[in-house]
This record gives C-alpha cells, sequence and structure tokens, in this order.
C-alpha cells in the first residue's frame, strides 16, 4: 500500500474540518482566514544519505516546507521544529545544523516559535511544521480549482532532484549534486503571483507527472502536456528514457499551476523562470506527448514513500 494509499484509507475520514480538504492538499486553512499549515519529514536514507552534509539537511528541510507555501499564493511566518538526533552524531554536527537552519529561517523571514527535541536510537530524523500567511480574506489556491482550458505551468527546471541523486551517490563534488541535497526553489515572488492568477497549484516533490496527476485528479480534469516544453535540468536530452527520467524522479520542489489563458501575458511579465507544458483538457486523463507523439504514461510516475 501506498502512502497515498494510507492517507486516503485510513486518515482522510479522520480530517473532518473543512480547513482540511478532506488531506487533498499540502496544507491546512486554519481557523484564522489568513493562515495555512504544511508539515514536511525528512528521513535518512529515505530523503536524503547518510553522507549529506548535516548543513545541507537543515536548508533541504526549511526548503521543502516553504515550497509548499509558497505554491498556495503564502509567505512562510512561523516554524516548529522536531528534532531526532542520533547518539551517534556530534556535537559540532549539531550546531553547524543549527547554523544552516538560522540561516535558512532568516532567508524566508521565519520565526521558529517552538518544537521538539529527541534522541534517535539509529537515524537521523527532521521535521517541520510551517505556517504561512494570506491577505485578509482571500483563501489559499488549492489543487481542486483547475478548469478545461487553463494552462499548465511549471518554475524552475526539472530534474535536478533525479540526476543531483545520482551524483551523490557517485561522490561527485558537483552542481548537480548540490543541486540534490539543497534545492534550488523559486523565490517568495512566486506566492504573489500565484495568488493574483492560479486556479489551481502544488509544489512539485515526487515527480511533476504524479503531482499533475494529483493536481487533476483534485480538480476533476485531464491534461495534454508536451515533454519537450517541460524546462529540464538536462535541456540538450533527446533520449525519452532520460526525459522520463526527469519527470518522474521527484525531489525539485517546483511550483507547478494552472491558470486561465487570459493572465498568460501577466504571467510571464512577473520576470520569473515560469515556463507553459500544457493545457487542462474536460477528460480526466492524461496525455503526454513528446515531439508531437503520444507517449503512455510510465507505470512509475514518481516517488512514492514504501
Amino acid at each position: 500500500m501506498s502512502e497515498f494509499d494510507w492517507i486516503s484509507k485510513y486518515f482522510a475520514p479522520l480530517a473532518k474540518g473543512a480547513g482540511a480538504a478532506g488531506l487533498t492538499d499540502d496544507v491546512a486553512q486554519l481557523t484564522s482566514e489568513n493562515r495555512i499549515i504544511t508539515t514536511d519529514a525528512l528521513v535518512e536514507t529515505v530523503h536524503f544519505l547518510p553522507t549529506d552534509p548535516i548543513d545541507t539537511i537543515a536548508r533541504k528541510l526549511v526548503r521543502v516546507n516553504v515550497s509548499d507555501v509558497l505554491a498556495k499564493g503564502a509567505k512562510p511566518a512561523e516554524a516548529l521544529l522536531t528534532l531526532g538526533w542520533p547518539r551517534t552524531r556530534t556535537e559540532d554536527e549539531l550546531k553547524r545544523f543549527a547554523d544552516a537552519f538560522g540561516e535558512e529561517l532568516a532567508e524566508w523571514d521565519i520565526d521558529l516559535v517552538g518544537g521538539d527535541t529527541v534522541t534517535s536510537p539509529s537515524a537521523l530524523f527532521v521535521s517541520l511544521t510551517l505556517t504561512g500567511t494570506l491577505p485578509d480574506g482571500v483563501k489559499p489556491v488549492r489543487r481542486s480549482g483547475a478548469k478545461p482550458g487553463d494552462i499548465i505551468w511549471i518554475s524552475g527546471e526539472i530534474g535536478w532532484g533525479g540526476i543531483g541523486l545520482a551524483a551523490a551517490l557517485a561522490n561527485e563534488d558537483s552542481e548537480a549534486a548540490e543541486r540534490y541535497r539543497v534545492p534550488k526553489i523559486p523565490s517568495i515572488a512566486i506566492a504573489e503571483t500565484i495568488l493574483s492568477n492560479a486556479s489551481a497549484s502544488m509544489d512539485v516533490s515526487d515527480g511533476i507527472i504524479a503531482d499533475l496527476t494529483k493536481l487533476l485528479a483534485a480538480s476533476g480534469c485531464g491534461a495534454a502536456v508536451a515533454l519537450d516544453s517541460v524546462p529540464l535540468a538536462s535541456p540538450d536530452s533527446t533520449d525519452l528514457d532520460a526525459i522520463m527520467a526527469a519527470v518522474t524522479a521527484g525531489d525539485d520542489y517546483q511550483c507547478l499551476f494552472t491558470a486561465p489563458p487570459e493572465v498568460s501575458g501577466d504571467i510571464s511579465a512577473a520576470g520569473l523562470q515560469l515556463t507553459q507544458i500544457g493545457s487542462v483538457t474536460e477528460t480526466r486523463d492524461l496525455e503526454l506527448k513528446w515531439q508531437g507523439k503520444p507517449i503512455p504514461i510510465p507505470a512509475k510516475t514518481g516517488f512514492e514513500h514504501k
């Protein structure tokens, strides 16, 4: 059973509050209408390598949560940190973790307001709960608002997570390995662009195909996507297997959103790295094309926690 099946079968029935959206989104809306909240955890050997520098783990923890908040059109605010620290790690490592964590909080103007620290019997695990703020009376941009005819947009470049992991496993000292360890997520300016223009939005953490499928399911729509249009970390690649690996690897933490075609000019004028990759359709099917030809949906569409 996959992580998503766990959620829908066992936990979604317990999430009865209106702000929880049935656990179909990455954030919940708190009782205060201008506040949202999200949480993400990183576990050693699952989300990072035991050999990854400790400061990069702190930075990644903050960024994977910030990307969720930005994708809702909100700005990060307060954080709670849970730290499971193994006995085998040193105080010097703890200091380096805290220093990098503090630098990331400052970069995103986040206040640390609490949390918990425990001793882990083996692996390091960390979790951050992050709130975000919205203008008064404005709701977050959910996954569920896409409509047929909307344009599908993606920020940044896709595939750094996959090629970066391979580089890190090979002990390479390269940009790719660094981009895997510390994802380059969109600037805070994307929140305003999404809030002003998007009909549906989410961040890309498990792979663009897998995450677009979730957005479409929440919206009750389908989509046509041109893989040629997806901005890739290896833009010169013409190997379809490599392209499919890039769009299903995950760990990119970019913003994926839909918007009516009439606001495309405003989105392009925002000065952000944003690319149109397809459009929303009435059918519930996802259609992939490459060089104008239909491509089967891969059996593995993205990363799954098992």
